[in-house]
């Protein structure tokens, strides 16, 4: 009797051994999956970092800090809206898996990503389908199919001011996770100063490129881009015209007007240039220095040269400047000294400048307001 009592016990500790047994086995299956779980993530965040430290394009960062993400977090549609400069609109920036390109705007409080940009909340949807019973709102992009799934939105801050929003959506309900809503809510900080340092960055750019006043390109960029026509005319002969403008007796203007006036002049004559530019970015419009302006016109004949520069003369000949200080509009004109080389013609940036500015010169000594041709 002792020894089946002594058995019974054995068998008994035997079965709680079993159990506690397939319980660590459990918990550690459990604790394996969470650790690669966390160690995943962690190098999602790494590498979300690196991308931060190393790239400068914008669009380029995105992109790479998505396929990061994938790494850690499931999903298969994705979208990316950032608040334009004036913070009027949200401009699709990215995304992937909609079908849809690139020129897709909307407004805050509009659609599921707007009312996240307008609130500064994140959101996070377990099942679509009830979502589209009560909400009935698209999570992309106006006129998207909807479907079942899971959803996950977090807004994008810097210093307190949303400036984006990130949503991501899988086919499964459930299948994303609060945790998965808790890691994309800590990455968002990460990615939203990265979006910031590259905005940072494009203004520098532009800065270093462009004249702060009219914003056409300045005068080093019109030194590199006039070498870089003339040595692209090694390997691909064509003509090329460089076009020099000068507004005709503005220091008398400034005198007259005020600075303030000037400026205001710089600046729409400054968009009279574009305008008749080639709309297809060939030509590139600088601001020379002062109120001289050039124009490079790659491609371009003396034939053609002649109708655009007197085109141009005469526009902004007969266009009103509109100035504050002034009760009626004012006119002004401008002298053009235009130099033309043709396919085969060998000349050095400093020689083709020299004939325009000469040109511009005979036009000064001519009365002004006209076109010269060196």
């Amino acid at each position: 009797m002792a020894d089946e009592q002594r058995e019974a016990r054995l068998q008994e500790k035997v079965a709680r051994l079993e159990v506690e047994l397939a319980q660590a086995e459990t918990q550690a299956r459990t604790l394996g999956l969470l650790l690669e779980k966390k160690l995943n993530e962690m190098y999602v965040q790494y590498h979300v970092s690196r991308t931060i430290s190393s790239q400068m394009d914008k669009h380029e960062m995105i992109g790479r800090i998505i396929d990061s993400i994938k790494g850690a977090i499931p999903f298969d549609r994705v979208s990316v809206y950032l608040l334009d400069d004036p913070r009027e609109n949200l401009e699709l920036s990215y995304s992937s898996g909609l079908g849809v390109d690139s020129s897709v705007a909307i407004q805050p409080g509009q659609g599921t990503p707007g009312k996240i940009v307008e609130s500064g909340e994140h959101i996070h949807i377990h099942d679509l389908a009830l979502f589209h019973e009560t909400i009935n709102d698209y999570l992309h992009v106006p006129g998207e199919e909807k479907r079942a799934g899971s959803y996950i939105g977090v807004a994008l801050k810097v210093r307190n001011a949303t400036i984006g929003v990130i949503g991501i959506d899988h086919p499964e309900k459930y299948r994303l996770t609060v945790d998965d809503m808790d890691f994309m809510a800590i990455l968002s900080h990460q990615i939203a100063a990265g979006i910031e340092k590259a905005h940072l960055f494009e203004k520098i750019e532009h800065l270093s490129q462009h004249d702060g006043l009219t914003g056409l390109y300045n005068h080093r960029v019109f030194q590199e881009r006039l070498r870089q026509e003339l040595a692209r005319r090694d390997r691909t002969p064509e003509p090329i015209t460089l076009a020099m403008l000068d507004i005709d007796h503005f220091k008398q203007f400034n005198d007259n007007f005020g600075h303030q006036a000037g400026d205001t002049v710089l600046k729409e004559l400054s968009q009279l240039l574009l305008l008749q530019c080639r709309s297809d970015a060939t030509d590139i419009c600088c601001r020379y220095g002062g109120e001289e302006f050039a124009i490079i016109m790659p491609g371009l004949t003396a034939l053609h040269a002649a109708t655009t520069t007197e085109r141009l003369r005469s526009v902004v000949e007969h266009h009103l400047f509109s100035v504050k200080s002034r009760s009626t509009d004012i006119k002004v004109t401008v002298s053009l000294g235009v130099a033309c080389i043709g396919s085969e013609d060998v000349i050095t940036p400093e020689a083709l400048i020299k004939k325009a500015d000469e040109a511009l010169y005979r036009s000064k000594k001519n009365g002004r307001n006209c076109v010269t041709f060196s």
